[in-house]
């Protein structure tokens, strides 16, 4: 059935960003001392959504090294754990000075995966560019070539990275104060003889499109060593310019631009290019594969003839007076295996306001495995305080005078971070108004489990899914629920299963052996209950699809469905009216199913809060009455959330009589009206 036109919802702006987040580092201590019972942990230096990373010490050797631990709610998620064993199989597979080394793996006495890594100082090539804008010609090839010496090892080995892009690389400063380039996370890549059995990784690079090559922006199962050359010539693009080569507003344009291959030939933004290297570039990026470099060592070959000096010359990166060809003591070599040798000055970093107030010393190291956290595709919902889009974005008025300690709340990345930022941001100042102490807000990815947030003491309040209250509360009865949001559809709303209108497909039963893409494994809308209507028809969701892939949000979902990457996607019913607004007319789609009804977010704070409290907390919500001249004051009036109303643990048993049917066996499934 088509879908109508006259839908309403708010226009709030979307962009997710493609930088890294500055972080503060914390003296967060961790959980246990050992693991593997040879690696003594210290600080914790990042955090993300599927793992923390410490600084650790080998007892044995005594050497300092980087431990990255599996958050321990992932020990039993296969995707997760794939995709971790996989980061460890690659990096450990190479051995190469410009690839991030793991020199162990195992698990801790608990079962909980980890991955042993060198400790790197220096900066990600993100941080890097976003401070020098454009970098002169020889700077920029000589990095390209580091980050191909590493890539020829990669690809030797029959390892593709999949995932090439700023903030996985790493300008990692040596102890003579020169630099070595360094490829990091390789989380999602794929040895060739996996290529075609699409192991998807949680936030796939569908989330990512802007290195992407037309061939993975297309869905296809048969990637090669071709998308990393394609994605180096965005990189290389990019460092000459200052600019990428298919910005645009949404990811529809971006992927639409990929796929047609219209570029902007370097030498008409910054025309004191060499011609050769602007050669270099657009046949890096051929929009066929066969078009482009075949090799890395290729590559680096031609880019060594269009720069006959570069072996020779010497570089200088500093933080104060920016990039130079200056002369200096050491020699510059680009050859395979070798380094980038410049003296690096990290830059200052101002504290964040809004930082945590126990802080490590300025001077410790960055490590790769922390970059490795920050830079991965879809690996977002950063838990540390930090500063632009990091978790704690919307916060209170600066300078206002409250009492205790900020009251940390949660929400999952159903929409990109920046709308749903912008959407809260009257309502944590409102809280802020109304409880008299400070509220941040943190924005995870949809995977993540906030209940387990909650658990930990490092959320007061939370906005739970349907399905991960449920479980929450079936696993901590204890669980306080204090409200539900409202919208204008009310206080719950459908899923729906689609497909492009003009795909030729008009049921279900027609996705068989095609791509569908999903939001994440913890969404009701854009997982949970779609798997239901499937097998309620027949069909196995974990057989039935050539490939499945998840995108992190449901305008990703949609946008991934509208550029052709899969066939049929799983997105809850008000996306259309954001869609709309991002150029996606809802008339372009067909519904092809629709779930039954899904309460809206469980409101819920930890046991351990106090009564007062939870009561202010509740009465502050409950205010918020949907239609009063208050809540349209504090929320406006085209906000998707038009109110709150109280909550009874007996509004999601819907949702409990669904719950038993996800991993029913095939046939056996039947819905409960």
């Amino acid at each position: 059935m088509p879908i109508d036109d006259d839908l309403k919802q708010l226009d709030p702006e979307d962009e997710r960003s493609t930088g890294d987040t500055a972080l503060e580092q914390t003296d967060v201590l961790p959980p246990t001392p050992m693991v593997g019972g040879k690696y003594r942990l210290g600080r914790l230096i990042g955090e993300g959504g599927m793992g923390a990373v410490y600084e650790a010490e080998h007892t044995g050797l005594g050497v300092r090294v980087a431990v990255k631990l599996l958050n321990e709610v992932f020990v039993t998620d296969p995707s997760a754990m794939s995709r971790f064993r996989r980061e460890a199989r690659a990096a450990a597979a190479i051995r190469h000075p410009n690839i991030v080394e793991v020199t162990d793996t195992g698990s801790d006495e608990e079962g909980v995966p980890f991955i042993v890594m060198e400790l790197l100082e220096g900066e990600s090539l993100s941080a890097l560019l976003r401070r020098e804008k454009v970098l002169p010609p020889m700077v920029a090839a000589t990095v390209t070539t580091q980050i191909l010496s590493g890539l020829a090892a990669a690809h030797d080995k029959s390892v593709i990275h999949r995932d090439l892009k700023p903030g996985n690389i790493l300008l990692a400063r040596r102890e003579d104060g020169t630099c070595q380039v360094k490829i990091l996370d390789f989380g999602i890549s794929k040895f060739r003889s996996e290529v075609t059995q699409d192991v998807t990784a949680i936030g796939a690079v569908i989330g990512t499109p802007r290195f992407m090559a037309p061939e993975q922006a297309r869905g296809q199962t048969d990637l090669d060593h071709r998308v990393d050359i394609y994605a180096v010539g965005v990189l290389l693009y990019r460092m000459l310019t200052g600019k990428l080569p298919f910005a645009a507003k949404s990811h529809e344009e971006i992927i639409h631009h990929i796929l047609t291959g219209t570029v902007k030939p370097p030498r008409e933004i910054r025309p004191d290019l060499p011609e050769a290297l602007e050669q270099i570039v657009m046949k890096a990026m051929a929009s066929d594969r066969d078009h482009r470099y075949q090799s890395a060592r290729e590559f680096i070959t031609e880019i060594q003839t269009a720069l006959p000096d570069l072996a020779g010359g010497t570089v200088q990166i500093t933080a104060h007076t920016g990039l130079t060809n200056t002369p200096t003591p050491m020699s510059l070599n680009t050859g395979p295996g070798s380094s980038l040798l410049a003296s690096f000055t990290p830059p200052t970093r101002e504290a964040s306001p809004h930082a945590l107030r126990r802080r490590r010393s300025p001077a410790l190291p960055v490590t790769a495995a922390l970059v490795v956290l920050l830079g991965g595709a879809g690996i977002g919902g950063f838990l540390l305080w930090g500063r632009g889009d990091g978790p704690t974005a919307a916060t209170v008025d600066a300078g206002a005078h409250f009492n205790g300690p900020p009251l940390h709340f949660g929400i999952t990345e159903y929409l990109p971070k920046r709308q749903l930022v912008k959407e809260h941001n009257a309502l944590v100042q409102y809280l802020s108004r109304r409880l008299r102490r400070p509220v941040e807000l943190k924005v995870y990815e949809d995977y993540i489990d906030l209940s387990a947030q909650l658990a930990a003491g490092k959320l007061d309040l939370a906005a739970l899914s349907s399905y991960a209250y449920v479980r929450a509360k079936r696993h901590s009865p204890g669980l306080r629920l204090v409200a539900t949001h409202v919208t204008t559809g009310g206080t719950s709303y459908e899923g729906y299963i689609v497909t492009k209108a003009d795909a030729g497909v008009t049921r279900l039963q027609d996705l068989k052996g095609k791509v569908f893409c999903y939001v994440g494994p913890n969404s009701t809308s854009g997982y949970l209950y779609p798997r239901a209507v499937f097998r309620e028809q027949g069909m196995d969701p974990d057989k039935a699809f050539r490939a499945t892939r998840f995108t992190g949000d449901h305008l990703s979902a949609l946008r991934a469905l509208e550029s052709g990457a899969c066939q049929g996607a799983a997105v809850f019913a008000g996306i259309f009216f954001e869609a709309k607004k991002h150029g996606m007319a809802p008339q372009r789609f067909r519904i092809l199913a629709s779930t039954a009804r899904i309460p809206y977010d469980a409101y819920c704070v930890p046991p351990s809060m106090p009564k007062e409290t939870v009561h202010s907390l509740t009465e502050a919500l409950l205010a918020l009455t949907p239609g009063s001249k208050t809540t349209e004051e504090v929320l406006g009036r085209k906000s998707r959330i038009i109110g709150f109303a109280p909550a009874r643990d007996a509004d999601w048993d819907p949702v409990r009589r669904i719950e038993k049917y996800l991993d029913a066996p095939e046939g056996t499934m039947k819905l409960e009206q």
